[in-house]
């Protein structure tokens, strides 16, 4: 990992995914907490690409960004992180060899979700 200037660890506000139902219809909807994931994010290049395709179970998929995170996961596969005005919704998370020492978060960053 390389750290450049600007490429610091940030702080992501974590947004956490709750689904209800509403007269029968299922109704997704962010919830702030106040988890905090402190992160140094990363676009995500093909060769991240062609090895996670097979989580998802197709060809084609929305990995835009990693962000690679200290410690244990605060948050999970559908919850949001907020930098700033930006958006990432997290597609998978990866607990590093299960020891809770390190996660990285394969993100989509989303411009039509607020």
């Amino acid at each position: 990992m390389y750290l450049r200037p600007g490429n610091l660890q940030r702080d992501f506000m974590v947004e956490e995914k709750k689904e209800n139902f509403f007269n029968g219809d299922p109704v997704t909807k962010y919830e702030k907490t106040e988890n905090l994931v402190k992160g140094i994010l990363a676009n995500a290049d093909t060769g991240q690409s062609e090895r996670m395709k097979h989580r998802w179970d197709q060809y084609q998929h929305s990995l835009t960004h990693t962000i690679v995170s200290h410690g244990k996961p605060f948050a999970k596969k559908g919850d949001k992180l907020i930098l700033g005005n930006r958006v990432f919704l997290i597609l998978l998370v990866d607990d590093t060899g299960s020891l809770g020492i390190s996660t990285i978060y394969y993100v989509e960053e989303r411009n039509d979700v607020k």
